[in-house]
């Protein structure tokens, strides 16, 4: 307790402290007047903090810290400036990008990568990957003609062996026409005499008769080859049917034929004339073209 003075007593002043006391007093007022919350909860979750970090490698497997307690904590270490916001906030699971920093990369991971190596499960992926068998390779869809080629085929089958003879012409193709061609095509290959054959008698044909089964002509002459009854051909009945006359006349070409035995790559023209016996015998192989166009449909559709 303070001394009571006597009545009409003053108390004796003090003597004056020296200016160093003075200053200390000064700042150490100033300090206490500077005091606030913030410093002791700076201080308050810098414990928090040291503490997580002591237990998170031992409780990490079976503690979740709150995301809201990690963010309570960063949020006071940021505004008293402690170093140590960037550690709570990594511990939440965020890289703390406000603060510059990121996640430390793995040093084994990098050691790898610097060395050119993969990592054990991309090795063990790459070693299954080698040895798993490649698949096959799917087999091209196109099929091949099972004909031989032209080129493959002996001159008697083929169109034009070798080649067309001066300028070609073309008639138009009415439906008489065609019927006719196709009684040609098909007399020579019941006959199997061979395609070739088949183009020189339509090309002698297309020449004689424009195809059609005339009942008239040069003398005597008939029917879509102008055979004359007069030359030995037939009767006038007989020539004007157009298997007849197709006939009479692959007969008379195969007699040339075994005369001629390279007959298939002499030109059209020979023995056309060979059978004909014409004034003007060049004149079959303008045609020869589109015979070989025509036996080439028929014997496409051939039934």
């Amino acid at each position: 307790m303070r001394a009571e003075l006597p009545a009409g007593e003053r108390p004796a002043a003090r003597a004056p402290l020296p200016r160093h006391l003075r200053d200390r007093l000064a700042a150490g007022q100033h300090g206490r007047n500077a005091m606030t919350r913030t410093p002791r909860l700076s201080h308050n979750i810098g414990t928090f903090a040291t503490h997580i970090r002591a237990s998170i490698a031992t409780r990490l497997s079976r503690t979740t810290i709150s995301r809201t307690t990690v963010a309570y904590a960063g949020a006071g270490l940021a505004l008293t400036g402690v170093a140590g916001f960037a550690v709570v906030a990594t511990l939440g699971g965020h890289p703390a990008t406000a603060a510059g920093t990121r996640h430390a990369a793995n040093p084994a991971v990098e050691a790898r990568a610097a060395a050119g190596q993969t990592s054990p499960a991309k090795r063990h992926t790459s070693a299954r990957a080698a040895a798993r068998p490649a698949a096959p390779a799917k087999p091209d869809e196109t099929v091949a003609d099972p004909r031989p080629s032209q080129a493959q085929l002996p001159a008697r089958d083929m169109l034009t062996p070798v080649g067309t003879t001066g300028p070609q012409i073309w008639m138009p193709i009415t439906p008489a026409r065609y019927a006719n061609a196709k009684t040609i095509v098909h007399q020579a290959l019941a006959s199997h005499m061979g395609l070739r054959s088949a183009v020189i008698a339509v090309a002698t044909s297309m020449q004689e008769s424009t195809l059609l089964n005339l009942a008239y002509g040069d003398s005597d002459s008939l029917g879509l080859f102008q055979q004359r009854p007069s030359a030995g051909w037939g009767s006038p009945a007989q020539i004007l049917r157009p298997a007849y006359a197709a006939g009479a006349f692959l007969h008379a070409l195969r007699g040339y034929q075994a005369s001629n035995p390279d007959w298939a790559r002499q030109p059209l023209w020979e023995p056309a004339q060979g059978v004909q016996e014409s004034a003007f015998p060049t004149a079959y192989a303008r045609w020869e073209a589109q015979a070989a166009h025509l036996v080439a449909s028929v014997a496409k559709h051939k039934t």
